[in-house]
């Protein structure tokens, strides 16, 4: 068979990417599920803590973002605290 080049060029890089996934996808464990590499966090950055299955560093962003999104709470609990305080008096 004799492909020309317009033709080798795709097949060759399609082939090279379906390799390089194969090769960072994480072993399956015993029971057949694939080991996650995602941190526990909030509910709201799961999806940043994600990309650690495919080799982005998500849970440093997600643990930065959960530490915001925590101070932010703590804050809105002193808040409402303070406004508690005055409208009580």
């Amino acid at each position: 068979m004799n492909m020309n080049p317009s033709t080798r060029l795709p097949l060759a890089a399609g082939l090279y990417a379906a390799l390089l996934l194969a090769a960072c996808n994480p072993q399956p464990d015993d029971s057949g599920q694939r080991e996650s590499r995602a941190g526990q966090g909030r509910e709201e950055t799961q999806g940043i803590r994600n990309t650690e299955n495919i080799g982005y560093s998500g849970n440093a962003v997600a643990d930065r973002l959960d530490a915001a999104l925590d101070a932010n709470d703590r804050r809105t609990e002193d808040l409402d605290r303070q406004l508690q305080q005055i409208e009580g008096n």
